[in-house]
């Protein structure tokens, strides 16, 4: 049985992008709950998930902040007319049949991987496109990508393509790189190829600190020395925690779609096409005149 686990923040920004206007008659702005709904119902269709749950962050860690007090500091306010939505995202994943959950003071990221902890050898998928989520794939967690050509599943193999070194080396190239988006510096002019090239010799990011007098090119010698301050504080960063209380039990996930409540949204927000096909699919629920007659 599949468990299929969806970034919401990440869907959430990039259904807002991805479509820049759309609002219904009322003027009320409906392109991230339009674009959000889309990318359920297309993972819906690819995935044929069993349990699924929609994962929101539900604030900073305390132990992050205390490592890094500028984690995220340079993120820019959710846009308002996101902000607006939010409310609507949940309706819409709740109408489609999805679990949507968050833990108060945890990110997503930290929540999904300790669903996938719990669920051991159950078959996860994780819809997301953070870097940090990417350790997973060593566990035997798929990330679903969407694509021109339909889907990907990564698995190790593709991580290590995309990345250039294993699932489970990904935090150590991280500790390295730094990450602009959550606002932690890497080592000064080392890109994701060095640092990769760095992992597969040393293993570690640790290991790479080790071997800064002997490191090459041998400009980055003295660079290293003066990093390792970063360079461990970064790895504290990028480690998920795996062992978060479950705000909703897995037997609790199982996907249940409301044809009913989607119809009724759908005519709200004005999405016709949708409107149209949670019709069908609600016609297709309700038992023939017949059938109300018949013998159980």
């Amino acid at each position: 049985m599949s468990l299929v686990l969806v970034d919401g923040h990440y869907y959430a920004y990039r259904s807002f992008y991805a479509i820049a206007h759309l609002t219904n008659s009322r003027g009320e702005p409906t392109n991230a709950a339009f674009g959000f709904a889309a990318a359920l119902l297309r993972m819906a269709e690819d995935l044929q998930p069993v349990r699924g749950a929609v994962v929101f962050d539900g604030g900073v860690p305390r132990e992050r902040l205390e490592t890094h007090p500028e984690y995220k500091a340079n993120r820019k306010e959710t846009p308002e007319a996101l902000e607006k939505q939010i409310p609507l995202l949940y309706e819409v994943a709740q109408a489609l049949g999805w679990k949507t959950v968050s833990v108060e003071g945890e990110e997503a990221d930290d929540v999904i991987a300790s669903y996938c902890q719990a669920a051991d050898g159950q078959n996860c998928i994780v819809a997301t496109n953070d870097k940090d989520l990417m350790v997973l794939a060593a566990r035997g967690v798929k990330i679903y990508q969407p694509n021109s050509a339909g889907f990907a599943l990564l698995g190790p193999p593709e991580v290590a393509a995309k990345w250039g070194v294993p699932p489970d080396k990904v935090p150590e190239l991280l500790a390295l790189t730094g990450d602009a988006s959550d606002n932690f510096p890497g080592i000064a002019g080392v890109g994701p190829k060095t640092a990769a090239k760095w992992i597969t010799e040393f293993q570690t990011a640790e290991g790479v600190l080790a071997a800064a007098e002997t490191i090459k090119p041998e400009r980055f010698r003295p660079i290293l020395r003066d990093s390792a301050e970063i360079v461990r504080r970064n790895r504290k960063m990028v480690e998920l925690r795996t062992a978060l209380p479950l705000p909703a039990p897995i037997a609790e996930c199982q996907i249940a779609p409301d044809p009913q409540k989607q119809v009724e949204l759908f005519r709200r927000l004005e999405f016709r096409r949708f409107t149209r096909e949670a019709e069908a699919r609600l016609a297709s629920h309700k038992p023939k005149q017949a059938d109300l007659f018949s013998p159980s």
